[in-house]
């Protein structure tokens, strides 16, 4: 797997284009991994909202920058940094801090209709919910938390391509500490991300020593 890191130059029109709406910068990353008329391998991605704006970007293949750099002029900022993500050191009962923005759900029915079969993603907004969530997808993804806090939690309306009505979502952003407990697992874990809304910039669980 590579992680790519991008910085955006926001005196461009493209760059403030996609960093103020998530399907218009999942839209423009996509240039960079599938030629004309191909379908672009997954890959999943994260906005680091700051003075200046960065975006992480993972994925199993190395991401052909230079299209976006052609395509887009005065795009990036500085040029675009890509490195291998060495999974082979990673071990049984390592201890990482992690770092992670997700779209924490629970699937239920419809309590005016309670016969039908179809079931509701709902955002978990209160922060109980919220870490029990993460816990669940540790017990699921080969890893426990062994600390971890929210450090931003709020709705965020998206609008789609075509104009029609804003999406709503719970962006919840996780600090802490977990230790790997299955490590398959977690390479697996770490390769597909957790949660839902990946696409929109949700799910890329970043790790590292300490």
């Amino acid at each position: 797997m590579y992680l790519s890191r991008l910085q955006l130059d926001p005196r461009s029109k493209q760059a403030r284009t996609d960093l103020a709406s998530p399907y218009e910068l999942h839209a423009t990353l996509c240039h960079a991994f599938a030629g004309p008329n191909q379908t672009p391998a997954r890959f999943l991605w994260r906005a680091e909202v700051g003075k200046i704006p960065i975006v992480l970007v993972q994925s199993a293949g190395m991401p052909d920058w230079e299209k976006l750099v052609q395509r887009f002029p005065g795009y990036f900022a500085q040029p675009p940094a890509s490195k291998p993500i060495p999974l082979e050191h990673l071990q049984p009962a390592q201890v990482l801090r992690f770092r992670l923005r997700a779209n924490p759900t629970v699937t239920k029915k419809d309590p005016n209709n309670p016969d039908s079969k179809k079931r509701k993603r709902h955002g978990l907004k209160t922060l109980e919910e919220q870490l029990e969530w993460l816990h669940r997808q540790g017990a699921k993804g080969g890893f426990s938390v062994l600390g971890a806090m929210v450090v931003q939690s709020e709705r965020v309306r998206m609008y789609k391509h075509d104009g029609s009505g804003p999406i709503v979502l719970q962006s919840v952003l996780y600090e802490g500490h977990l230790k790997i407990t299955d490590l398959e697992a977690f390479k697996h874990t770490l390769a597909a991300g957790l949660g839902h809304a990946k696409a929109l910039g949700f799910g890329l669980l970043s790790i590292g020593k300490g």
